[in-house]
């Protein structure tokens, strides 16, 4: 009976590991929450640094997606989109499998919201778009950060003779709507096909837009 017990409880415990594994190589999120206690997600361990900053060791075996294995990127893409407006928060890069996460506000809250953020892959980041120019079809790199109060995020498609053509990927300037195609009076040094652009509309001239003083930023 003795041996009989021990050998039904290592098949309880192997079970439970297996149901374990499973579960955490399914996670699609940093974190989960038992309760109000962190458990490995698509992290498989953590540390908090300071007040408001974490940081979070990656599986890097761990899919985000059919094929697409979580990266440094994703998570930066994904919590600076989705948290950057109500936490603040930026994500760096530790090595290929670490990063570090700052944010400002409640702590509980935070890692609440963390456990509920879906990290998406780079495919389900990028915005495609269809240009009518000889550009032809186009992908956006991956999100930066969002647009603040009055400024657009956009994409561009062609930048020449102090001209810059994109695509509105995100817009907080009640002038310009998401999806818009633009044409933006003004240039940066080095800005080419597919980098991200933001600026506050200004006044119209013609067909282009005068971003405000100083609002055009790469």
């Amino acid at each position: 009976m003795k041996v009989g017990a021990v050998w039904f409880r290592l098949v309880l415990v192997s079970l439970g590991f297996a149901f374990t594994q499973q579960v955490f190589a399914g996670a699609k999120t940093l974190i989960e929450l038992d309760g109000a206690t962190p458990k490995p997600g698509l992290a498989t361990s953590w540390k908090k640094v300071k007040a408001g900053e974490y940081s979070f060791q990656l599986d890097p075996a761990a899919e985000i997606g059919k094929g697409v294995m979580v990266t440094p990127a994703a998570v930066k893409s994904t919590l600076e989109t989705k948290l950057g407006a109500s936490f603040g928060v930026k994500v760096t890069a530790k090595g290929t499998a670490g990063v570090s996460v700052v944010f400002t506000g409640d702590e509980k809250a935070f890692l609440e919201q963390l456990a509920k953020t879906k990290i998406r892959g780079g495919q389900d980041v990028a915005l495609a778009l269809e240009s009518s120019t000889s550009e032809g079809s186009i992908r956006a790199k991956k999100t930066e950060r969002p647009p603040g109060d009055g400024e657009v995020k956009a994409l561009v498609i062609k930048a020449e003779g102090g001209v810059i053509l994109a695509k509105a990927m995100e817009s907080k300037a009640t002038q310009v709507k998401s999806g818009d195609k633009i044409k933006i009076k003004g240039e940066l040094k080095g800005i080419k096909k597919n980098d991200s652009i933001f600026f506050k509309p200004g006044t119209k001239e013609g067909e282009q837009w005068i971003p405000a003083p100083g609002s055009l930023v790469e």
